[in-house]
This record gives C-alpha cells, sequence and structure tokens, in this order.
C-alpha cells in the first residue's frame, strides 16, 4: 500500500503511475504542437531521459534566435541541426516546433513568433 512515500521497494511503482498521471493531465489539456504543454513530458516520451536537455535546448534557441540577423529567416532544418548536436532523439520537424512553441509560450516569449513562422 502506498502511503505517500517512496521506497527502493515502491520507486519503480510510482514513477511509472507518476509518469501515467502528468501524460493524463497533458491530454486533458489537449497537448499538440500548437499548444505544447509540457517540454519535459514531451521530451521524456521521445526516449530523453538526461535532466539537462531541456536547458540546453532552451539556452541553444535563445542563442539562434538572439544571435541571428533576421530570426524570422531561421528554418526548422538550423533548429534540427542543432538540436541534434544536443540529443540524436530531436530531429524531426514536429519535435522542432513542439520544442520550439513551448519555449516561446513559457520561458521566452521572444522565440514565440520564430516558432510560429516555422508552421
Amino acid at each position: 500500500m502506498f502511503n505517500g512515500n517512496v521506497t527502493k521497494e515502491n520507486n519503480l511503482a510510482v514513477t511509472k503511475m507518476l509518469y501515467e498521471a502528468v501524460h493524463e493531465m497533458a491530454l486533458s489539456r489537449s497537448d499538440t504542437i500548437e499548444h505544447p504543454v509540457s517540454l519535459s513530458l514531451f521530451l521524456l516520451e521521445m526516449g530523453v531521459d538526461d535532466v539537462s536537455i531541456e536547458d540546453k535546448l532552451i539556452k541553444k534557441a535563445v542563442e539562434m534566435v538572439f544571435s541571428a540577423e533576421d530570426p524570422m529567416e531561421l528554418t526548422t532544418e538550423d533548429f534540427q541541426r542543432e538540436f541534434k548536436k544536443i540529443s540524436l532523439l530531436i530531429g524531426d520537424a514536429g519535435s522542432v516546433k513542439y520544442i520550439l512553441r513551448w519555449i516561446g509560450m513559457y520561458d521566452v516569449p521572444k522565440i514565440y513568433p520564430v516558432a510560429v513562422n516555422l508552421v
């Protein structure tokens, strides 16, 4: 019986149930590329389990947008190339768009117009 304590014995089961709960909450909020809900959950579902990857993606996106002469000229392929250097699991256009929209909506608003422009 779970009494609110995570132990060595129940860690795997509790982790799985918490993942399922978060997944269900994201589904209830209509998690899509156009309306991303959780970058951490999205990365985890892709197989990314390194907690530092999210910060690295945010830093790279900020670096790219703020150093570009015209950020609106950046392409999905530009971000794909750079994000793949961070994690080989991040390579398809849909993933890039989800990541950039999430960053723009919840972390760095200046990235949002660039993300929308990629669609």
